[in-house]
């Protein structure tokens, strides 16, 4: 990674950090994540991938989250669902998006049972339909800039 590539990622992490900060319960990092997975550049996506696990479960309150699992379930998703669809169309992302939440719903109750750690389904449920929405939105704003942070056309 290069100084603009990494000054990039961070201004994404801190960005994705104040925003979490305002909407408590809403992954602004997965988006970013499936921005670097896209870009298939394998160090890249493992260093990121490290960063956003070690910044989300840090800044969670479960005893050990599933963030983890989320994150390399979303780079498996992304690369299957790429033999069937073109990885940057924006109707492909809605679609994970949609599958990633309930993902996320699916497995954070189950982490929270094994835990005793107390959860309300309708609250959970209110997060996953938001980040339904967030997912998509994220990236094509992340996508949008990193094309003009890379001059690309």
């Amino acid at each position: 990674m290069n100084w603009r590539n990494l000054a990039w990622w961070i201004a994404c992490s801190v960005a994705a950090v104040l925003l979490q900060a305002c909407f408590p319960g809403l992954d602004f990092m997965l988006p970013l994540f499936l921005l670097a997975v896209q870009e298939k550049k394998l160090i890249q996506t493992c260093c990121v991938g490290v960063w956003f696990v070690l910044l989300q479960e840090g800044m969670g309150t479960l005893a050990f989250g599933g963030t983890a699992l989320l994150y390399a379930f979303t780079a498996i998703l992304f690369f299957a669902g790429c033999r069937l669809f073109q990885g940057k169309n924006f109707l492909f992302i809605v679609l994970l998006g949609i599958i990633l939440a309930w993902t996320h719903y699916l497995l954070f109750s189950m982490l929270c049972s094994l835990q005793n750690f107390p959860f309300r389904p309708d609250l959970l449920t209110a997060e996953c339909a938001c980040q339904m929405f967030v997912t998509p939105f994220v990236w094509w704003c992340a996508r949008s800039l990193r094309r003009k942070v890379k001059h690309e056309a």
